[in-house]
């Protein structure tokens, strides 16, 4: 008899595991619900189509598809605010250190969207402490916040 209550023990046993194994991955996939789920990998200043939508970039910061002003179009940003200007019509291109037109010359500041388009920083970027918060890896909007 004893060897029967053993033989019963076990069997409860090996299917309360088999039950346990089953419910766990169901349990995972029940509790990822929107907050959840991660972040769509994005590139800064590509055109988005989900407005409103938060998404990571490949080295993990945050970024917001919003509306540039004054146009139907989305672009992924840094701010969750709408942008200035298109980051895709620039008629100007930049390196890690300043932004050239095709001619050569320099652009000046006031006429680029700096750290926000993912460009150099501006001198405001700089003298506002922007790019020093910006640098140390915190989000835009965190370091936005800090210099208001």
């Amino acid at each position: 008899m004893q060897q029967t209550v053993r033989h019963g023990f076990r069997h409860r046993r090996l299917f309360g595991l088999v039950i346990a194994a089953l419910l766990v991955p169901l349990a995972s996939v029940a509790g990822a619900g929107p907050a959840a789920q991660a972040a769509p990998t994005a590139q800064l200043n590509r055109y988005c189509g989900d407005h409103g939508a938060v998404g990571r970039l490949s080295n993990g910061r945050t970024v917001y598809c919003v509306q540039v002003q004054r146009t139907d179009a989305f672009v992924w940003s840094y701010s969750s605010d709408p942008i200035p200007m298109d980051p895709n019509s620039r008629g100007y291109n930049c390196n890690s250190q300043t932004c050239r037109w095709p001619d050569g010359s320099t652009v000046p500041n006031y006429q680029r969207c700096g750290l926000l388009c993912g460009e150099p920083p501006t001198n405001s970027d700089i003298q506002s402490g922007l790019n020093d918060c910006f640098q140390t890896g915190a989000d835009f909007e965190d370091c936005e916040s800090r210099i208001r």
